[in-house]
């Protein structure tokens, strides 16, 4: 079984059409990923993606947060948060995202803050278009938490 959470999703007569990422201009924003994907070249990518993307922003990246355990980005994430303007998931190479990124993506959303994901092809969408689906309670785990999967058509 498995759980379906639409993820910038508006009620509503009328929605909204889907933001691109050139729509934006932030100051701030965050590269959110799990360990596991840390110094990879698709990390790195992402990385130099965000930063072409928004030329003049601060790109923010959990990597060089440097976290020092998990109660460290318990205590410290509420402030990183307060201090960006948009988010972007980097997921795992079969798309699974992470306990910790979901969090920090449930937070961003919850704040209203635009949150993108980066593609298989370098390339960025908005979070309305992903539908993120969690792992079944008997997989499911903190570096396997949900499945991102980018929809097609409008």
């Amino acid at each position: 079984m498995s759980i379906t959470v639409p993820v910038g999703v508006r009620g509503g007569r009328g929605r909204e059409p889907t933001p691109r990422p050139g729509d934006i201009t932030p100051a701030v924003v965050y590269l959110a990923a799990a360990q596991s994907t840390y110094g990879t070249t698709r990390y790195r990518d992402a990385l130099r993606q965000v930063a072409r993307v928004w030329p003049r922003a601060v790109v923010m990246d959990a990597a060089a947060c440097g976290f020092a355990s998990r109660a460290d980005w318990h205590l410290r994430w509420p402030f990183i948060c307060d201090g960006i303007d948009s988010l972007v998931v980097l997921t795992e190479t079969d798309g699974t995202v992470s306990q910790d990124t979901w969090l920090e993506l449930r937070d961003a959303t919850g704040t209203a803050l635009p949150c993108w994901f980066v593609t298989t092809d370098g390339g960025m969408v908005h979070a309305r278009s992903v539908r993120l689906r969690l792992h079944a309670a008997e997989v499911r785990d903190t570096r396997r938490w949900a499945l991102a999967e980018v929809l097609s058509g409008p």
